[in-house]
């Protein structure tokens, strides 16, 4: 049984109380048709409020009326907004192998004594397949731009998560668990690997069934010296030029020990990044849409 996961800043409505929404354009819904007929199976987004969650769904029913294979998404919008605190998630699932299986909970928090707010994400429980749990936790981090790298705030908001984490395996020490998100952290940063203990090392996750793998560390990429092409360099574009690059992997996909064990492998390469989409026949302009690209986890289990 596949499960392929994605996640996508697909960069629509920014969770800013004064930011205009955006609107579903025909290129969006081509770059979600294009991921759900690369066999994805649960897409994940951010940067969608409600109204983006509607008007997709609609197209979908169009699209569905040409191609029933469209009929089997469902689309749900994670959106919440409390006075100035926004999140800004969606999902689209595959109907015949996924079931919603809990309410939406939501994981912010207040920091201990300055009360700041830390938006560590959402959690909702999938059932695959009618046999397994798998638990989907949706972060969207806040930026440097609110809080910069080394602030203690970011360590935090880890922090947190790890605690919830921590409150699924006090429930199931096996449990399967995926973390998708637009951390604005790099897969080495304190609080990804220190806070969070996400780490890029299969045999340790393997052995420490409490930690996390995080698979996103080979999208930190670079242009191919051998054959000169360029390969995605990161999962997101950066004009800040402290850092000698133009690009952060700060959208990555984070695994519980679970997928590691009991029949579970990866397909392929497991974790990627889609950054070619054909539009009419046309290359598509990502600019336009996103400085964000799309990134799959593809999952077996054998039964």
């Amino acid at each position: 049984m596949d499960l392929k996961v994605a996640w996508w800043n697909c960069h629509l409505s920014a969770p800013a109380t004064k930011a205009t929404p955006g609107r579903v354009t025909a290129e969006f819904v081509a770059v979600i048709l294009a991921m759900l007929d690369s066999e994805t199976d649960l897409l994940c987004l951010c940067e969608v409020n409600e109204d983006n969650c509607l008007e997709l769904e609609r197209h979908l029913l169009l699209a569905a009326q040409h191609d029933p294979r469209y009929a089997d998404f469902a689309v749900k919008s994670l959106y919440s907004k409390t006075g100035n605190a926004i999140d800004d998630y969606g999902v689209v699932y595959r109907k015949g192998k996924l079931e919603l299986a809990s309410a939406v909970v939501d994981l912010n928090a207040k920091a201990s004594v300055t009360v700041k707010h830390l938006k560590v994400g959402r959690k909702v429980l999938f059932r695959l397949g009618g046999l397994f749990d798998i638990w989907v936790v949706l972060c969207h981090w806040q930026s440097l731009q609110t809080y910069p790298e080394q602030d203690y705030v970011r360590i935090e908001v880890a922090a947190h998560l790890r605690g919830y984490i921590e409150d699924i395996y006090d429930d199931d020490p096996d449990a399967l668990i995926v973390i998708c998100g637009d951390f604005n952290e790099e897969p080495f940063s304190t609080p990804i690997q220190m806070a969070l203990k996400a780490s890029r090392d299969i045999s340790y996750v393997k052995s420490r069934s409490q930690a996390l793998f995080n698979p996103s560390w080979r999208l930190i990429g670079m242009t191919d010296l051998v054959s000169g092409s360029h390969l995605p360099a990161g999962t997101c574009s950066s004009a800040d030029a402290r850092h000698m690059t133009n690009w952060r992997t700060f959208d990555q996909i984070i695994l519980s020990a679970g997928f590691l064990r009991d029949g579970w492998c990866f397909v392929g390469n497991g974790v990627e990044i889609m950054n070619v989409f054909d539009v009419a026949d046309e290359p598509l302009a990502w600019a336009k849409l996103s400085d964000h690209y799309p990134i799959t986890c593809n999952l077996k289990k054998v039964i």
